[in-house]
């Protein structure tokens, strides 16, 4: 009777986590629009199906993400609107300057391919779980994982959304817990599991591959810090077969749903090349490297267990290294930011490679790569690449994943968490070095798949600090109000936050900062703000991102450069994103004043404004309406 109990106890935990999910979810649902959702919306989606339908398996290929989960799950959206490009636009007749869409129709469309993306989103709370469950061996620290996943905004807010990354970080987080749960159990059936999601994390998004990496942390982990035996040498290779037999699973299933892959097989592979910045030499030598260590592996069995007992060596001084340069990246990053960031000017950096496009990786005027000195620039980039992700950690969970890399300073981990601490941290810290290596600025989004991963070591620190500081009489007491503090606070967040909750800022980063750009939100409430206006359907506007126009009931113009002698805008619709980016800048042309020109809107953006939104309070994330006063 008392398991059962707690059983249900915990099951009630798990539905008011996804009803407070989902509840915040829905909320204002429709009511935005990203930048390239129009994009899945009005094409891929249907043409995905479309070519099913027609048994054109070259046509199932509709992006090099390649996003066929947003196909498979958003596509559910079809069953309402069949035709969703029918219902995009309205007729403006014959004039080519002007774009009008259905800004009514613009949220239902929002919602009915939405909603699916939101409810998978909830339905995996579920399965994180019982997942955490298996790979920890404890219900209490499963729950304390899914709690931290579930009450984080900028998992809700990427779950609002219809976009690759929104899928990413379910099968990643879920492939990554599935391993660990077949480390754990031993149980074959978890392997195969893990080889279904990552199947799907692929289909997400290319960037699944680096997932394998993952699995190689965690297998090296187990010989790192054994317990409660050192394990036998012939495991070894049984788990480097595992991670093949993984990857023979995720290549079948991303064939299957990407029938594509039949036709070219290179479509399965070309997603390891963004790790590389030299095309497929890297690539090629990786591999021969690969299958060379495992010919030497075997050839050198005999000396295996003398090999692995070495290895277990150098558990202390890898954990010792590893929450060292963690911390560092912490203290660092947080001193750079309430020092005016004189050690890294991160988002000048930042906003200089946006503006620089699309030119790759240029931070002219900021740091020219060519002159600043190595490894200067280097470390100054590192920071740059951990700075959005630094700085949307939630409170509790920045403190839990501080407390783990303290007791791994200490050496007074559990050799199990120490595990999934050397896997969990040693795999952030590659992220972001592999991001700086292929090029990539990243932000919020690009570093999704670090949240659930995250989520798992707080989970199993906060659990670890119950079991280490109450006696077991008090722990429960102690669990039931660290879990209902977690809710509380998670609630609260939330509700500060709506209606953008992926816009979440760490309270540590200074008011003056942000670590995002509009990407769209915020578009509603502009809209809106026009729509208001007197004789709102004759206004004619200018917006560098038309997410804006899909919601205004007036006029749009389509180009950016603007003949005055034939239109004169009433309104310039300005982002943080349309201002940074100087390709992306409207041009006035036959101006009847010759001095006339775009820089006197963008040069006095706070004093012309009549309206703007300053998203989370943060005055470097805007979006802001100007007249024209032509």
């Amino acid at each position: 009777m008392r398991l059962e109990t707690s059983s249900l106890r915990y099951a009630l935990a798990i539905a008011t986590l996804s009803v407070i999910f989902l509840l915040f979810g829905t909320y204002h649902l429709g009511k935005f629009e990203t930048t390239d959702e129009h994009l899945w919306k009005y094409d891929r989606i249907g043409r995905y199906w479309s070519a099913l339908a027609r048994g054109d398996w070259n046509g199932t290929y509709i992006n090099d993400k390649p996003g066929i989960t947003v196909a498979l799950i958003s596509g559910i959206g079809l069953l309402s609107e069949p035709d969703p490009k029918k219902n995009e636009m309205k007729s403006i007749g014959n004039d080519a300057l002007y774009e009008r869409y259905d800004a009514d129709h613009t949220a239902i469309a929002n919602v009915r391919f939405r909603l699916p993306v939101l409810l998978f989103a909830t339905a995996s709370l579920t399965a994180f779980y019982l997942l955490f469950a298996q790979a920890f061996g404890s219900r209490r620290a499963a729950l304390l994982s899914t709690a931290l996943i579930a009450l984080h905004p900028i998992l809700l807010g990427m779950s609002q959304i219809i976009n690759p990354d929104s899928f990413f970080w379910i099968f990643g987080g879920l492939s990554a817990v599935a391993f660990l749960a077949a480390e754990r159990t031993g149980h074959r059936a978890f392997i195969f599991l893990c080889g279904i999601l990552t199947g799907f994390a692929l289909l997400s998004k290319y960037t699944a591959f680096s997932l394998f990496l993952f699995y190689g942390l965690v297998l090296a982990a187990r010989f790192m810090f054994p317990e409660p035996v050192r394990p036998e040498p012939r495991s070894a290779f049984r788990g480097v077969l595992d991670i093949g037999l993984v990857f023979v699973v995720a290549a079948a299933i991303f064939a299957l749903f990407l029938p594509a892959t039949f036709l070219h097989p290179e479509y399965l592979f070309s997603g390891i090349l963004q790790f590389f910045d030299g095309g497929t030499k890297p690539a090629i030598i990786l591999l021969f490297v690969a299958v060379l260590s495992a010919v030497i592996l075997f050839a050198l069995r005999r000396y295996a267990s003398a090999l692995l007992d070495r290895t277990s060596r150098l558990g202390r001084p890898a954990l010792l290294a590893l929450s060292l340069a963690f911390l560092a990246l912490i203290g660092v990053s947080v001193l750079n930011v309430w020092t005016g960031q004189r050690i890294s000017p991160v988002e000048s950096l930042r906003d200089a490679s946006y503006a620089n496009e699309p030119n790759n990786f240029s931070f002219k005027p900021v740091m020219d790569r060519k002159t600043e000195p190595e490894p200067g620039q280097s470390a100054k980039l590192f920071l740059m690449e951990a700075y959005p992700f630094v700085f949307s950690l939630t409170p509790i969970l920045m403190l839990s994943v501080i407390f783990a890399s303290v007791l791994a300073l200490q050496g007074t981990l559990t050799p199990a968490l120490s595990r999934n601490y050397f896997a969990v941290i040693a795999f952030t810290l590659f992220y972001f070095a592999s991001t700086l290596s292929a090029k990539v600025v990243t932000n919020v989004r690009y570093s999704i798949l670090l949240y659930p991963l995250a989520a798992l070591l707080g989970g199993l620190a906060i659990d670890h600090a119950l079991a280490r500081f109450a006696s077991p009489k008090r722990q429960q007491i102690f669990f039931l109000t660290t879990m209902s503090v977690t809710i509380v606070l998670g609630i609260a967040t939330l509700w500060q936050l709506r209606p953008f909750p992926f816009s979440f800022t760490s309270v540590l980063l200074p008011k003056t900062s942000t670590i995002h750009d509009s990407w769209g939100h915020g578009s509603y409430e502009a809209a809106e703000y026009l729509n208001a206006l007197p004789d709102a359907e004759n206004i004619v506007i200018w917006s560098n991102s038309d997410t804006v126009c899909r919601f205004f009931r007036g006029k749009c113009l389509k180009s950016r450069k603007i003949d005055l002698t034939r239109v004169t805008p009433d309104y310039f619709v300005l982002s943080k994103r349309g201002v940074l980016k100087n390709s992306n800048r409207f041009v006035l042309q036959n101006a009847p004043d010759p001095e006339l020109s775009a820089d006197r809107y963008y040069d006095h953006i706070d004093e012309l404004a009549v309206w703007r939104l300053d998203i989370g309070g943060r005055s470097d994330n805007f979006i802001t309406v100007i007249p024209s006063n032509l």
